[in-house]
């Protein structure tokens, strides 16, 4: 039988275990607790050598956030100068660690009353669309997806055509017996 937190992960987090995306964010019911614990620790042993991260951004009464990642992706996403332009607004500092700004995302999510919307950065959100999404609160969207998109929607649905069809091939391969550890790609 198929393990359920796999199953969650392995759709929901299927482009950036395919290496495809930076990173996804995946929503663990609480009913979850030891499995996620287990997550945590045993994927990140496993995983983290192929180069895919499993951080946990916020925990709450109902859920906990997961932030599927690739390190290396990641860190020169968020490292590219307009990026961390834009992040120096949140507090956020070219000294600090990728994980240094995880640790500071997460105090945003669990302390700021409003929610840290800088987060689509870390979700490898192109910068302009995170921009006009806090600037305009969300809306004068031209398309809807994995993100709202202000600018570039051809590029964005094709990124959306492939995420889908990444999610749905991890889908189907882990409905067919494929484990998890399987379907992880190495990425440099």
């Amino acid at each position: 039988m198929m393990n359920s937190i796999d199953y969650i992960i392995g759709f929901h987090c299927a482009p950036a275990i395919r290496g495809i995306k930076v990173s996804n964010l995946v929503s663990i019911p609480r009913d979850m607790n030891e499995q996620i614990q287990f997550v945590l620790t045993e994927y990140n042993k496993e995983f983290n050598k192929k180069g895919l991260f499993f951080y946990e951004l916020c925990c709450c009464k109902e859920r906990r956030l997961l932030l599927v990642f690739r390190q290396q992706q990641l860190g020169a996403y968020v490292r590219q100068p307009a990026v961390m332009t834009f992040l120096k607004a949140y507090g956020y500092s070219e000294a600090m660690s990728l994980m240094d700004m995880l640790e500071h995302l997460r105090t945003r999510m669990e302390s700021s009353l409003d929610f840290p919307h800088e987060i689509g950065v870390f979700l490898g959100y192109p910068l302009t669309d995170v921009k006009y999404f806090i600037s305009r609160r969300g809306a004068g969207y031209q398309m809807c997806g994995e993100w709202k998109v202000y600018v570039d929607t051809v590029s964005a649905r094709r990124s959306f055509m492939c995420y889908k069809a990444c999610r749905e091939y991890c889908q189907t391969q882990l409905m067919l017996g494929k484990t998890f550890s399987s379907l992880v790609a190495r990425t440099a």
